[in-house]
């Protein structure tokens, strides 16, 4: 993925693009969603958050 389009994903999505939970979904028409893995262990979060999310409880930063 080129860097202008990360950070145009960065600019509709939010935290969830750094975030350590976040996980990209492409559906097989090329639709993109994007989930919270933490969703599956804690009730307090969607798995399918609204976007962009620009606060979130949960979040930790994606360490490479």
């Amino acid at each position: 993925m080129s860097e202008g389009r990360d950070a145009r994903e960065g600019e509709r999505v939010g935290l969830c693009v750094r975030c350590a939970h976040g996980a990209r979904q492409e559906s097989a028409k090329g639709s993109v969603f994007w989930r919270c893995r933490r969703a599956r262990t804690d009730p307090r979060f969607l798995p399918y958050p609204p976007l962009p999310v620009r606060e979130c409880p949960g979040f930790e930063p994606f360490r490479r």
